[in-house]
């Protein structure tokens, strides 16, 4: 049996402290509205710090010793960027200096 429709009912539950001031700067019919508006962005965020979490200590500095300093990554940076725009010169971008 399909799925009706493009929404799904779901019961959550909420220490009470918060039900009541979502209530209190929430109009009745808007709860729902206000629940997706809330938990649009929070999935991706939560995948995130899941990613950041175990990626966390797979940079080591004794394997980049030319990145150990923030002027090191600066320099970094504009490298790739000059490296671009000598690119970009190459194949005649017009945004290109």
């Amino acid at each position: 049996m399909g799925r009706r429709g493009k929404t799904e009912k779901m019961s959550v539950t909420l220490p009470r402290e918060l039900a009541a001031e979502i209530r209190s700067i929430v109009s009745q019919g808007e709860v729902s509205s206000f629940f997706n508006g809330a938990l649009t962005h929070y999935p991706a965020y939560r995948k995130q710090k899941i990613a950041l979490g175990k990626g966390f200590g797979a940079w080591k500095g004794k394997n980049h010793p030319d990145l150990k300093a923030p002027e090191d990554s600066t320099a970094y940076v504009h490298n790739i960027r000059e490296t671009d725009e000598k690119r970009l010169e190459s194949v005649g971008h017009v945004g290109a200096k």
